[in-house]
């Protein structure tokens, strides 16, 4: 078993699901974040994978809190809004299916942050973009000590 490749493996699982269920809401996603964000919009890609590790007598418990940041093109302000609205509300619902990412783990809530980004055109010009980031409180591997 391997926590960390595991986890990346569950989190692009559950992306893939969300794009298959709605395709009008997310075009594609990334396992880190790329280069450019130039690419089909909206996007998102996995941040963030810090880690805990606490040891006791005869287990070893591993907390992750990962991020997912969503990213879509700036447009007017309130239209843009609108449509991190509905993909929020839409990918926190499709949250509920997921209470195990990984078999054997477990997590109970994250939190949303309104962001922005830099698309990073390859031409070197700024390119703004508006973001939304998931972060799940920690997603919990318990494993034997060894």
């Amino acid at each position: 078993m391997s926590p960390r490749v595991d986890l990346i493996t569950g989190l692009l699982a559950m992306l893939d699901a969300f794009i298959a269920a709605h395709p009008d809401l997310l075009v594609r996603r990334f396992k880190v974040r790329p280069p450019s964000l130039v690419t089909d919009t909206p996007c998102a890609y996995i941040d963030l994978r810090p880690e805990t590790v606490h040891y006791d007598s005869g287990l070893r418990d591993r907390f992750f809190t990962p991020s997912i940041v969503f990213v879509d093109r700036l447009t007017d302000n309130g239209e843009t809004m609108a449509r991190f609205d509905v993909l929020i509300d839409a990918f926190t619902d499709h949250l509920d299916n997921y209470p195990h990412i990984v078999a054997g783990t477990s997590w109970s809530g994250g939190t949303w942050a309104d962001e922005s980004e830099n698309l990073g055109r390859p031409d070197g010009e700024d390119a703004p973009a508006a973001a939304a980031r998931w972060t799940f409180e920690p997603i919990n591997f318990k494993e034997g000590r060894i």
